[in-house]
């Protein structure tokens, strides 16, 4: 076995015990391969990855370095520029993502970089530029038009936010939370029905999400979605028993119990029988033994 076949028989181990989780022992065998290589740049950005994934910024940025040495390399400008950033110095990765862009211009990616960095630095317009170019380069680049709609938006231009999110929206795998930005563009210019249409939207894929994961992060973007929800339909029932059922979900169960408790009394008072039906269901779906609700369930399906 030649030294390369042997390095890269030793990088195939280490992505093997990464996937595994086993970063201790990825980080000895990286070591082996750095040792065998005849060309370790590789080497070090794998070393660097595994120490970037592990939170030892320090030590992943002389992985980085070490690379560097043995010659300008994309990948390695990458990591080391995410890297960086990460750590918060925003100087230091421009100056890396200023470099990339130098070696690799033809390289979408260096521009989405750096126009990251520029936005994080308050530099909209610069920021822009470099979306801009990594959109000519490489046009469904869905977290590119993402990352120029958050520079629209918090430049306060609604309605070019809207455009980029809609872009972003057809391009991203997940695009549930460029809906939930686009829904608040739309309330923040007024267009309230549009505004509605994306909260429900977002809430809907961030519940399914929940149900699938039982993530508690998603149940809160869900819940953050009916509210901002609520706030433009306020009369809505269905959207009171949404929240209920999320901060159940949550374990807010005493909050939840109480509103839809009062959503279900506010639909009595108005003859509104069967979403107060509905509602005490739901309660009952959540808490199957609740005596309260099923007495008052009762009394409004003889009403009925």
């Amino acid at each position: 076995m030649s030294p390369q076949e042997l390095a890269d028989f030793l990088l195939n181990k280490v992505r093997l015990l990464c996937r595994e989780s086993q970063h201790e022992q990825a980080l000895d065998v990286v070591e082996q391969a750095i040792q065998h290589a005849p060309d370790p740049t590789v080497a070090w950005l794998i070393k660097g990855q595994i120490l970037f994934g592990l939170h030892l910024l320090d030590e992943a940025i002389e992985a980085t370095e070490e690379a560097l040495k043995l010659g300008d390399d994309a990948e390695v400008l990458k990591l080391k520029g995410n890297i960086l950033a990460t750590k918060g110095d925003l100087a230091s990765a421009l100056e890396t993502f200023n470099k990339l862009a130098e070696i690799a211009a033809d390289d979408a990616d260096a521009y989405f970089l750096r126009g990251s960095i520029l936005a994080e630095m308050g530099n909209a317009d610069e920021a822009i530029a470099n979306f801009d170019h990594a959109i000519e380069l490489k046009p469904d680049m869905g977290h590119t038009w993402y990352n120029k709609a958050m520079v629209f938006f918090n430049l306060e231009r609604y309605g070019a936010a809207i455009s980029a999110l809609d872009s972003a929206i057809d391009l991203m795998e997940d695009a549930t939370e460029p809906i939930f930005i686009k829904g608040v563009a739309h309330r923040r210019l007024g267009q309230t029905k549009d505004a509605l249409e994306c909260f429900l939207t977002a809430a809907e894929i961030w519940e399914m999400k929940a149900l699938v994961t039982n993530s508690p992060d998603a149940y809160m973007d869900a819940l953050n979605a009916i509210e901002s929800a609520i706030e433009i339909d306020v009369t809505n029932v269905d959207l009171w028993r949404q929240r209920g059922k999320l901060l159940y979900k949550l374990g807010h169960k005493e909050e939840a119990k109480e509103i839809l408790a009062n959503a279900a009394e506010l639909c009595v008072q108005e003859d509104n029988i069967a979403d107060a039906l509905k509602t005490y269901e739901l309660l009952l779906e959540l808490e199957p033994d609740n005596e309260e609700a099923k007495k008052a369930r009762e009394e409004i399906a003889s009403i009925a």
